[in-house]
C-alpha cells in the first residue's frame, strides 16, 4: 500500500463519484477505478459499494476513511518536522563560551537566536580558548565564542565583536580619582592577569601593550574567571586591564577607567570545526553575524 492509495481512496470518499474524484486528481476514471480495487485487495475488505448510479462507503469503508485521513495528516507533519530538522530550525546546538563574553555579545545573540528559532535547544558550557579548540575537534561542542589567536588549524573563526580595552583599579588606589589613566602610569602597578593557558590571547595582548609604552607588566597574581580576577582587584592585590564590557561586574571595592591611549581591541571570535556544516550552525552564525551588524561591530574571517 502506498500513500497515493489513500488520497484516490479519500477522493472518492469525499465525491462519491468516481469520474469527479479522477478529474480531481487528474487521471483517468478507469485507471483510478482499478487503483481502488488493487486497495481493497490489499486490505482484504470491501470499502465502497458500486451501482450503476450511486457509489457508497461500507461500514469498512468508514472506518478506513477516518484512519486513511489520520495516516495523511501525520505524514505530512511528518514531512514538515523532517523538512524543519533538515533546516536547522529544530534540533539541539552545544556552545561553548569564554566567561567574558557572557558580559557583552553572547546574550545579545542567545536572545535574538531563541527569539527566531525557539525549537532549538541550546546547552551552554563556558571554557577557555585551549578547551573550546579541543572540544570543536572532537565534537563534544558544536560553536564556541573564544578569544583570539586561534591556532588550530582544523578550527575555523571569524571575528564577531570588539571592545575597548579599560582599566579595573581599588576603589581606593591613587589613580581611581582620574578621569582618565595613561599606560605610563602603570609601570610600576602590580597586574592581576589570566594565566599563560586559559587566557593566552588577553594576556598577549595586554603584554604586548605594555610592552608598547616601554615595561613589562608585574604580575602579582594571576586568576580566572574574570569574576576572580575582578575579584582579586577588588581586594586590592592589583590593577587589571579588562575589556569594556567587564564593568558590568560591580563592586563597591572597584572602580573602572578608560585608558588615554588607544589599545588593540579585545576580539570576540565565533568558532568552529571546518567540517561541521550542518544547518543549525548556519542559521546561529548568520544570527550571530547579524547581531554584530546591529550592534555595528566588525566581523572578518571564514565563514562556514
Amino acid at each position: 500500500m502506498e500513500l497515493r492509495h489513500l488520497r484516490y481512496f479519500l477522493s472518492v470518499a469525499e465525491t462519491l463519484n468516481f469520474s469527479r474524484a479522477a478529474e480531481r486528481l487528474h487521471i483517468a476514471q478507469p485507471a483510478l477505478s482499478k487503483q481502488i480495487r488493487n486497495l481493497e485487495e490489499l486490505i482484504g475488505a470491501q470499502l465502497f459499494t458500486r451501482s450503476k448510479h450511486q457509489v457508497a462507503l461500507t461500514r469498512a469503508g468508514e472506518a478506513f476513511r477516518e484512519q486513511a485521513i489520520l495516516i495523511l495528516e501525520q505524514t505530512k507533519r511528518a514531512s514538515h518536522l523532517a523538512r524543519r530538522v533538515d533546516s536547522g530550525e529544530i534540533g539541539r546546538l552545544s556552545i561553548g563560551f569564554v566567561g567574558s563574553a557572557s558580559y557583552s555579545f553572547l546574550p545579545w545573540v542567545l536572545r535574538a537566536f531563541h527569539q527566531q528559532y525557539p525549537d532549538v535547544e541550546l546547552t551552554l558550557r563556558e571554557m577557555d580558548g585551549p578547551t573550546q579548540a579541543i572540544s570543536l575537534r572532537d565534537g563534544r561542542i558544536d560553536i564556541g565564542f573564544l578569544r583570539l589567536p586561534v591556532t588550530d588549524k582544523d578550527i575555523a573563526f571569524e571575528t564577531i565583536f570588539q571592545e575597548r580595552f579599560i582599566l579595573a583599579l581599588p576603589s581606593g588606589h591613587r589613580l581611581a580619582t582620574q578621569d582618565l589613566v595613561s599606560m605610563y602610569d602603570l609601570s610600576e602597578e602590580q597586574f592581576i592577569m589570566f594565566p599563560e593557558r586559559g587566557g593566552s590571547g588577553f594576556r598577549i595582548q595586554i603584554t604586548d601593550a605594555c610592552q608598547g609604552f616601554g615595561f613589562l607588566p608585574r604580575i602579582a597574581q594571576e586568576a580566572a574567571p574574570m569574576q576572580n580576577v575582578i575579584g582579586l582587584v577588588g581586594a586590592g592585590l592589583g590593577i587589571s586591564i579588562v575589556p569594556e564590557s567587564v564593568q558590568k561586574i560591580q563592586m563597591p571595592e572597584v572602580v573602572y577607567r578608560p585608558l588615554l591611549e588607544e589599545l588593540p581591541t579585545a576580539a570576540i571570535a565565533l568558532a568552529w570545526h571546518k567540517k561541521d556544516t550542518f544547518n543549525t550552525i548556519r542559521i546561529f552564525s548568520d544570527v550571530a553575524r547579524e547581531v554584530a551588524r546591529s550592534r555595528s561591530t566588525t566581523s572578518a574571517g571564514n565563514q562556514p
